[in-house]
């Protein structure tokens, strides 16, 4: 039986950024701003520099610069100088941000209702064992 798994990640993929792309417009928000900020909340107890950023994100310099930037001039976030190291730069949250947050927070649990509807528990449970074992395969092959 032939698979196509990769071309189905592929169009899943897609069809979620379009959709939160789309969403994003009305808080001048993109897909890829929207997951930087979702990272720096969910991490938001410690300091984060755009080193940590990169590599979390497997991003380039480059890339992960022209998000953050655009994200300062929008509001959301500042870019300080570490104290411990002058050549980093810690990544933090705005006020503005919670709001935009707390609407990403409702974006995603419709997202995640909509990709598992009418799916059982145990077929979640199952789904999701799946996905991670699919993970990890990428991720121990160096691929």
């Amino acid at each position: 039986m032939e698979t196509h798994v990769g071309f189905y990640f592929k169009k899943i993929s897609e069809k979620l950024e379009k959709r939160a792309n789309e969403d994003g417009k009305k808080r001048d928000i993109t897909y890829s701003q929207g997951k930087i900020l979702w990272y720096l909340r969910k991490n938001g107890d410690r300091d984060i520099t755009m080193r940590e950023i990169e590599k979390y994100f497997d991003c380039s310099h480059a890339t992960v610069s022209g998000l953050v930037s655009r994200l300062a001039q929008k509001g959301y976030v500042e870019v300080l100088q570490s104290s411990e190291d002058k050549r980093a730069k810690i990544v933090k949250t705005t006020a503005k941000e919670q709001e935009c947050f707390r609407h990403l927070q409702r974006r995603r649990a419709k997202t995640e209702e909509t990709l598992l509807k009418d799916f059982t528990a145990q077929e979640k449970a199952e789904f999701s064992a799946f996905l991670d074992r699919v993970y990890k395969n990428l991720d121990e092959t160096g691929f």
